[in-house]
């Protein structure tokens, strides 16, 4: 790497990833400005070097062989949310917690359904994340990404975002900075965001290490109803276990590897397709590996 990115080297995944498993990272990079980010990602495509984008790692599983180039590791606002009336600025390595939290603190509306997934702003719109019937492609209306070598600001279109998709998601994107279209508060934002947060305490595994909600949710169902249909509630591989809590979250109950995790989300597969016809398409992205 260049003397003038400041990387740490042999970084281990496990302590970058909620899933908490993971060999190590070659290089890892925290840009201190948007600009390095673009300097970072020149240099990988000039130097054939691998490179790959992480958040704060909460909806990715990371192999066990570890990451052999530059993890570009964008979990840290370079700057606060800028405010314009109802419209938001806010830098794609914000906590999208935090954020949410602040805009209802701000007397504005629309994130407050939003507030308790735990990964970054730019990882939101790179999965167009939702939950409790409020999502990203709601109230995004312009995102700044490098795409092709160019860093320049793009208006949002209803193609850009579906079901957990997006046209900004890494490798074919990355996002810098985004725009959202809030509403003034009518004064139900903070019931709302607190009773949502309620509820992911009492339905999600929130004490042990996952990722979330291990898979997409199949047309016409739902993954963990399924998962619990066919028994598989507490199964476990090695030290990774279907939770007890809510079915569709795979949790790390005990120094889970990659190898545990990866085999367990293949049973389940293989059992909810055979017991209900139903394939579950898995949600959590994969670093490392070959």
């Amino acid at each position: 790497m260049p003397e003038s990115l400041y990387t740490e080297a042999n970084v281990p995944l496990s302590e970058l990833t909620s899933f908490r498993v993971g060999g190590n990272a070659r290089f890892v990079l925290r840009p201190r400005s948007y600009a390095e980010i673009d300097e970072a990602v020149r240099y990988c495509n000039e130097h054939g070097v691998p490179f790959a984008l992480l958040g704060k790692g909460t909806n990715v599983l990371a192999s066990d062989d570890g990451f052999n180039g530059l993890l570009i590791r964008f979990d840290t606002p370079l700057h606060g949310p800028v405010y314009d009336g109802t419209r938001v600025t806010v830098c794609c390595g914000t906590s999208m917690t935090q954020f949410a939290r602040e805009t209802v603190q701000k007397g504005l509306m629309g994130l407050e359904r939003l507030c308790g997934i735990p990964g970054t702003v730019g990882g939101a719109c790179a999965m167009n994340a939702g939950a409790y019937g409020g999502e990203i492609k709601q109230v995004l209306r312009r995102i700044r990404i490098l795409k092709d070598g160019v860093d320049a600001w793009v208006d949002v279109s209803d193609f850009d975002l579906g079901y957990r998709k997006s046209a900004f998601s890494f490798p074919d994107a990355i996002a810098l900075e985004a725009e959202f279209e809030l509403s003034e508060d009518d004064g139900t934002a903070a019931e709302t965001m607190k009773s949502c947060m309620q509820k992911r305490r009492e339905k999600q595994p929130l004490e042990l290490p996952s990722a979330g909600s291990t898979f997409k949710r199949p047309e016409g169902h739902f993954a963990g109803a399924l998962i619990e249909q066919c028994g598989l509630k507490g199964y476990r591989i090695g030290g990774a276990a279907v939770s007890e809590k809510h079915a569709g979250f795979l949790v790390n109950v005990g120094n889970a590897t990659e190898a545990d995790i990866s085999a367990l989300i293949e049973h389940v597969q293989r059992v909810v397709l055979e017991q209900t016809g139903v394939y579950l398409e898995p949600e959590v992205k994969r670093i490392g590996g070959n």
